[in-house]
C-alpha cells in the first residue's frame, strides 16, 4: 500500500462519492444533507469523523434571523400606524384635529405614527384648537414608509432584509424581534472533484468477495492496538440493599423461622391495641402516625372476638373505656410486630400457632420521622417470634447473638423498656470505626398481650431496622447512603454476605 494515504471506513468512502459527485463545497448541515441525499444525523457523525482526518471542516457558526412580533403582524395586516395617519392627512387637506387623530388611530397609534414621521409632520395650534400637520413632503413620507413595509414583508416571508436603516428603526419600535442561530456548518478542506485521489477504505478483514473481484487490492487492513483495555460492560443487576433482605431473609429461614407477611394498611387493633398500648397513648397521634384517607373497617366475628380480648384486658390493666371505634381505624403500620399480633392472635393461619413455634416477617414501615443519618420515615424492618413450654429470656438471647454472628456483627445487649415487652433489651452493633449503632429491640411479651391474643406459653419477640442492620454490616454510619443516586457510590458497596 502506498504511503501517505488518508485510510477512511466504507461510510466515510461513501461520502466522499457524493460529495465529488454533486461538486459540494461548504453549506449547512441541513442543506448539506439535501444536497448529499444523507440522512442529516448520518452525514452529522461522518463529518465529524471526516473533519478528524482534515478531510473537512465542522464547525457551529451563529447566524442572525428576524422574526415580526405580535405588533409587527398588526403593522402588516392593518398598516404602519404612520401609513394612517398620512392617510388621514391626505384625506383632511394636510391638517386635523388631535383629537380626531386620536379618535381614528387610538392614542398609543398616533403617539406611534407621530414618531415614525417624526420631522415631517407637527402639532400646531389654531384657533385654539390643537392640530396635526403635515410639515414636510408627503411624498418623503411615502417613501419612508414604503422602505419599513418592505423590511416587514420581507422579514414575514422569511428573506433577510437589506434596508439596515429601515430595519434598525422597526427594531427599535419592537415590530422586529432579532433572533440568534447556531447551525453546524460543513467545509470541505479538498477539491471535491479530486478528494478521492488519495484516499483508501480500511476494513477489518480480507473476504472471499475481495479476493474474487480483486478489490483487496484497493483496501487497507485496520491496525489495532492490543495493548488496549477492552470497554467496561456493567450488566444489570438487584440492587445492593434488595439482595442484603433476601439473604437476611434465607438466614432467618435457615434458622428455622417460617416467613408470614401482613397488610401496608393495618387496624389500630393490630398495630396498637394487641401490643397493650394505651388508646390515648401520643404515638397514636397524627404527628407520629400516618393515615388514609379510608373509614373505620368493620370487624368481622373472628376479628370482634379478639376486639372483645382486647377490650377486657385494656379495661382492667389501664382503667378506661376501651374503645372500638378508634380499633377500627386504619393507619400505615408503623411496626411489624403488627404482623407478629397477627399471627399470635390466629388471624393470619386460622388459629394461634401451637408451640414450639417460629415465625419472622419482613416489610417496610410508615412513621412520620424526618430524614436523618439514623432515621427515614419509611423504612424497612425484620419483626421475629418465638416461643414454646418453659421458653425463657436466655432462649431470645441466644437467637439473637446466634443471629448477629451468622450476618456477621458483634454485638451488646442494654436493659430497655417497652409498652408490649417485659423484660425487655436493646441491642447494639459495632460499626468499623467503633461506633455503636441501635439495631433493635426486643423481650418476652407481655402476659396482657398473649391473653389477648389467646397464647398460653411464653414468647419472645424483637423487631430491627433493616436500613440500620445493613448500614452496621455495611459500616456507614448515614442509612441515607443506602438509597444514592451515585452510581459510582453504589457500585461500591459489597453485594453479598
Amino acid at each position: 500500500m502506498a504511503e501517505g494515504k488518508i485510510v477512511v471506513s466504507d461510510g466515510e468512502y461513501q461520502l466522499l462519492k457524493k460529495i465529488r459527485e454533486k461538486g459540494f463545497r461548504e453549506g449547512p448541515l441541513k442543506k448539506a444533507a439535501e444536497i448529499l441525499e444523507v440522512p442529516e444525523s448520518t452525514l452529522a457523525s461522518l463529518a465529524e469523523l471526516l473533519a478528524s482526518k482534515n478531510i473537512a471542516l465542522v464547525e457551529t457558526r451563529k447566524t442572525k434571523r428576524y422574526k415580526l412580533t405580535d405588533k409587527g403582524v398588526e403593522a402588516l395586516q392593518r398598516g404602519l400606524p404612520e401609513e394612517e395617519l398620512l392617510s388621514l392627512l391626505e384625506r383632511h387637506g394636510g391638517s386635523v384635529p388631535v383629537t380626531e387623530a386620536s379618535r381614528v388611530l387610538g392614542s398609543q397609534r398616533l403617539a406611534a405614527a407621530m414618531r415614525g414621521l417624526a420631522g415631517l409632520v407637527r402639532v400646531i395650534e389654531q384657533s385654539g384648537i390643537k392640530r396635526v400637520k403635515l410639515a414636510g413632503d408627503a411624498n418623503e413620507a411615502k417613501k419612508r414608509i414604503e422602505r419599513r413595509k418592505r423590511v416587514l414583508t420581507d422579514v414575514a416571508e422569511g428573506r433577510q432584509p437589506s434596508d439596515q436603516e429601515a430595519l434598525s428603526e422597526l427594531l427599535k419600535r419592537r415590530l422586529i424581534a432579532e433572533e440568534e442561530l447556531r447551525e453546524k456548518w460543513i467545509k470541505v478542506l479538498l477539491d471535491p472533484h479530486k478528494i478521492l485521489d488519495n484516499i483508501v477504505v480500511g476494513v477489518g478483514k480480507i473476504t472471499a468477495s475481495m479476493l474474487s473481484d480483486g478489490s483487496w487490492a484497493k483496501v487497507q487492513l485496520a491496525k489495532y492496538n492490543i495493548a488496549a483495555e477492552p470497554p467496561r460492560v456493567y450488566p444489570a443487576r438487584l440492587h445492593f440493599l434488595q439482595v442484603f433482605i433476601e439473604e437476611i431473609r434465607d438466614i432467618m429461614k435457615e434458622m428455622g423461622f417460617i416467613e408470614v407477611k401482613g397488610p401496608l394498611i393495618e387496624l389500630e387493633l393490630f398495630n396498637f391495641d394487641l401490643l397493650f398500648q394505651a388508646q390515648d397513648h401520643p404515638a397514636r397521634e397524627i404527628h407520629d402516625t400516618l393515615r388514609p384517607d379510608l373509614p373505620p373497617a368493620t370487624l368481622d366475628e373472628r376479628i370482634a372476638e379478639i376486639a372483645a380480648r382486647a377490650s377486657e384486658v385494656h379495661r382492667r390493666g389501664w382503667g378506661y373505656a376501651w374503645s372500638s371505634d378508634i380499633a377500627r381505624r386504619r393507619v400505615m403500620r408503623s411496626q411489624m410486630t403488627s404482623v407478629s399480633a397477627r399471627v399470635l392472635s390466629g388471624v393470619i393461619h386460622g388459629k394461634p400457632p401451637e408451640k414450639p413455634m417460629r415465625y419472622f416477617t419482613i416489610g417496610r414501615v410508615f412513621r412520620r420521622d424526618p430524614a436523618d443519618a439514623r432515621h427515614l420515615p419509611e423504612f424497612h424492618q425484620l419483626d421475629g417470634i418465638e416461643g414454646w413450654g418453659g421458653y425463657t429470656f436466655r432462649d431470645l438471647l441466644g437467637t439473637l447473638k446466634e443471629f448477629a454472628e451468622r450476618v456477621g456483627l458483634e454485638i451488646k445487649f442494654k436493659p430497655a423498656y417497652f409498652p408490649f415487652t417485659e423484660p425487655s433489651v436493646e441491642g447494639y452493633a459495632r460499626l468499623p470505626n467503633g461506633q455503636w449503632i441501635e439495631l433493635f429491640g426486643a423481650g418476652l411479651f407481655r402476659p396482657e398481650v398473649l391473653e389477648m391474643a389467646g397464647i398460653d406459653y411464653p414468647v419472645g419477640a424483637w423487631g430491627m431496622g433493616i436500613e440500620r442492620l445493613a448500614a452496621a454490616y455495611y459500616g456507614i454510619t448515614d442509612i441515607r447512603e443506602l438509597y444514592t443516586r451515585d452510581v459510582v457510590k453504589l457500585k461500591s458497596f459489597k453485594e453479598y454476605l
